[in-house]
């Protein structure tokens, strides 16, 4: 965008690209469109809440790597940070479907 920067941040904006980040802001907003979409399909119940737990981690996920910038970080980190992502759906589909039971 040709948008000045402060000094402290002129070598950030060479490794930012503004139209990644659009892209990703643009797939979160067709992952909330595809959720809302599914509410109103007549399907049951489970497979209702299952599709909207994979829609909430891959949401999740895409916030973690790119906004969270964690595809810059070393992977051993990355790992550790996704892997507490996908125990956390784990522990929420566990929770959902005790409940519906």
């Amino acid at each position: 965008m040709g948008l000045p920067l402060p000094s402290i941040l002129s070598d950030v904006g060479d490794c930012v690209s503004l139209r990644l980040y659009i892209s990703v802001f643009a797939v979160l907003i067709g992952s909330t469109v595809g959720e809302l979409a599914i509410l109103g399909l007549p399907i049951p119940p489970r497979i209702m809440i299952a599709s909207i737990i994979a829609f909430a981690g891959f949401k999740a996920f895409l916030i973690a790597l790119f906004f969270q910038h964690l595809k810059d970080e070393p992977r051993a980190l990355s790992s550790l940070v996704l892997l507490g992502l996908i125990g956390g759906v784990i522990l929420i589909t566990i929770s959902l479907i005790s409940v519906l039971a």
